[in-house]
């Protein structure tokens, strides 16, 4: 049997405390047992993640995982609640609201859930005013949730009695519910992994974003298994293509299933990574305990996934329970994760829930604190987690000048390639972003400005610390900036041509700032530069030039500042300083040199550069940097 393409898929997650009656009603709506091992079944309760589904209206295949109840398994109802749509709180009427069910209900508030209904269970052992009691008790739990206002429905799975009207409040929640967006990249958190006689790895889960066919390429990870979809059920049925939202079962070539375990990832080559840092947009439950500390040790549960890890706040040292905030989680083991995803933090012991929130992005490392910028960017992924075209916005704002390509906006924005392909167009017709460069990269419309303000932090930053330097090196400038000679060139004239910055030379600084000396430092300006060019290649050290001079040495350091900002003096490497003129005869004597000799050994040009070899290593390397010379593993010859 093939399911037909226009069915769309549902994935409902029970919810409730231990022994409330939720893998009796899964089984009373579909005749499926989803109590799936026989220690569930002896034990009488659910362990793990248990499946059914039916057909509603022929128009939705809902698939139902039952999750457990205990609190010992908590961590499974996480993983589980991960992919579900819609939630069906179960609440016993002999028992009422018990504590797994407000957890359980915190967890689903936390992992995003936003369409649910109540079942009222067990109303068959309880008089009318017991089950009015526990009705009241349901409608204090969930005020304030996602499931204020929902259908609360008295049943008896034993009975039969309100399954008709459980049946009905179904059919209305679901045709509430939006289907998922499939604009990006297919990533599944596996749930459970098996091996089918005769057919290899079979990986089980639920889709979280995109879509895959038959016979596509995919990665496991972590690990880097390469995988080539062989097939994919769901609900015992064959299908072409499973979709995020879409509960399946992925046959694989290429994979060793014993290598694969639940809180792995399946996803499309390229696109995702596994990382141990991650940016989170985290909530503190108002119920905990106590405030979070900065480097508060938590387990950390996204997808399928379950790892310690450190939280690290990039703006506090504490977290108020009720608050939020933008932080890293440090792990000590890699995960998948992408943009959104939902996660929970739990206290490692005792096991209690903590908060939760959103991923932000996937980080490289660990992150600067106090960074305003840094935060202010976190803060923009944040808000741009629900929208495909926010996303792509920011990447290339945080791209700067230089703009994003498209291909790496796939990696960045974890969107297909044909989603921003169309997104980007529109942006481009908005006046948002606009093609730069040969390779049609994408530019912010605030880049530039930003671009322009930080060239003159850059600069004035500069002049704060050598007051008496002219300027900043161009090279130096574009160094520090962060962008190629290519993006650099129409910065640097954008500026000049509105008199924001000054070149000066080789240098750039800004209007009426630089070169601040007094006439005694003018001076001492001079007896410095003298005892440089007397040096000639023997330059002296600060102390020495201080003793010259007759000046302190602050005063001399403004001297050599000045010096080098106007082009009299250069610093070379190890922080040797020559004069322009000792620097222009060694450019001019190596170069004869060469055209006579061809090449040279760094002993060699001894012949002609009379100094010791402590100066004549950094020349040498000056030489390189200048592109009179081409070093070849000790061989120079002229460039």
């Amino acid at each position: 049997m093939t399911v037909s393409a226009e069915i769309r898929n549902v994935v409902i997650g029970t919810a409730g405390h231990i022994d409330h009656g939720k893998s009796t009603l899964v089984k009373r709506l579909t005749g499926i047992d989803p109590d799936r091992w026989q220690e569930e079944k002896d034990k009488g309760i659910t362990i793990d993640l248990g499946f059914a589904n039916f057909l509603f209206k022929d128009q939705f295949r809902v698939g139902i995982i039952d999750v457990p109840g205990h609190e010992r398994f908590v961590k499974n109802m996480v993983a589980g609640a991960s992919g579900v749509d819609i939630v069906m709180l179960v609440v016993a009427a002999d028992d009422g609201v018990m504590p797994q069910t407000r957890e359980h209900l915190e967890i689903l508030t936390l992992l995003g859930i936003r369409h649910g209904l109540v079942a009222l269970t067990k109303i068959d052992t309880v008089d009318e005013d017991t089950v009015e009691l526990a009705k009241e008790d349901i409608g204090d739990l969930v005020k304030g949730t996602f499931l204020e206002g929902a259908p609360v429905v008295p049943l008896s799975s034993i009975t039969g009695a309100g399954i008709d009207d459980l049946w009905k409040a179904i059919g209305e929640v679901i045709e509430e519910t939006a289907p998922r967006d499939t604009k990006g990249v297919f990533r599944m958190p596996v749930q459970r992994v098996f091996s089918a006689k005769g057919q290899g790895a079979v990986l089980t889960g639920v889709p979280v974003s995109g879509h895959i066919k038959v016979g596509d390429a995919l990665v496991v990870m972590p690990g880097e298994q390469k995988a080539k979809v062989r097939s994919i059920q769901a609900y015992h049925s064959s299908i072409e293509e499973a979709r995020a939202g879409h509960s399946s079962a992925f046959n694989l070539t290429g994979v060793d299933h014993t290598k694969v375990e639940r809180g792995y990832t399946l996803c499309a080559p390229g696109v995702f990574e596994p990382s141990r840092y991650f940016s989170l947009d985290l909530c503190l439950l108002k119920s905990a305990a106590r405030p979070m500390k900065h480097r508060a040790e938590v387990k950390f549960h996204v997808g399928t996934s379950e790892v310690v890890g450190h939280i690290q706040f990039l703006d506090r040292t504490l977290l108020n329970p009720g608050e939020c905030c933008i932080c890293e989680v440090m792990l000590e083991d890699p995960v998948v994760a992408g943009i959104g995803d939902h996660f929970i933090l739990r206290q490692p012991s005792p096991a209690v829930t903590l908060g939760g929130g959103r991923v932000v992005r996937r980080e490289a490392g660990k992150l600067a604190r106090k960074d305003e910028a840094l935060l202010e960017s976190l803060t923009a992924w944040a808000a741009s987690a629900d929208d495909p075209a926010k996303r792509v916005e920011q990447a290339a704002l945080d791209a700067g000048p230089g703009g994003i390509t498209r291909d790496r906006l796939i990696p960045a924005t974890e969107l297909a390639r044909d989603a921003i392909a169309e997104i980007a167009q529109k942006l481009i017709e908005a006046g948002v972003l606009s093609e730069f460069g040969p390779g049609k990269a994408l530019v912010h419309k605030d880049a530039w400005p930003r671009a322009q303000k930080r060239l003159v932090e850059i600069l004035q930053k500069h002049h704060e610390t050598h007051p008496a330097q002219l300027g900043m090196k161009i090279p130096s400038v574009q160094q520090q900036l962060g962008v190629d000679a290519r993006t650099f060139a129409p910065i640097l004239e954008k500026g000049l041509e509105t008199g924001v910055i000054d070149q000066r030379g080789a240098l750039l600084g800004l209007p009426g700032q630089g070169g601040k000396l007094s006439d005694d430092d003018k001076k001492v300006v001079e007896r410095v530069a003298i005892q440089l060019e007397q040096a000639e290649l023997n330059p002296p050290t600060l102390k020495e030039l201080a003793k010259a001079a007759g000046a302190n040495p602050q005063a001399t350091q403004n001297a050599v500042d000045y010096l080098v900002g106007s082009g009299r003096a250069d610093v070379l490497g190890g922080g040797v300083l020559f004069s322009t003129k000792a620097l222009a005869w060694v450019k001019e004597a190596a170069a004869q040199f060469l055209q006579a000799k061809g090449e040279a050994a760094a002993k060699d040009f001894k012949e002609i550069i009379p100094t010791s070899r402590k100066f004549l290593i950094p020349l040498l390397e000056w030489l390189d940097a200048q592109g009179v010379t081409k070093n070849v593993n000790g061989i120079r010859t002229l460039r």
